[in-house]
């Protein structure tokens, strides 16, 4: 019997750790969703300021979006590309 009463204080002991570690933890507030934004398509225009504003803003998009592996990120940006720019 005094075995039994030793777990449960055990438990009652990390149930209170729990209770401490739960209450002390962060949590985020998903609240609404904001819409992203799409980037314009880039056309292969050989003007430097367009690509440095494409390159800006799919960055941008990126963060928003949460795309982190370098994979990911081509395979977006590429959907983003149109005519000869594709080819490239």
């Amino acid at each position: 019997m005094s075995t039994l009463k030793y777990e449960i204080e055990e438990l009652k002991a990390q149930m209170n750790l729990v209770e401490v570690a739960v209450g002390n933890s962060v949590t985020l507030d998903m609240g609404q969703r904001t819409r992203v934004p799409e980037p314009q398509r880039y056309k292969e225009n050989r003007d430097a300021k367009e690509l440095e504003n494409f390159l800006f803003d799919i960055e941008q998009y990126f963060q928003s979006t949460r795309t982190v592996t370098e994979d990911d990120k081509v395979s977006v940006a590429s959907m983003y590309l149109s005519g000869d720019a594709k080819l490239l």
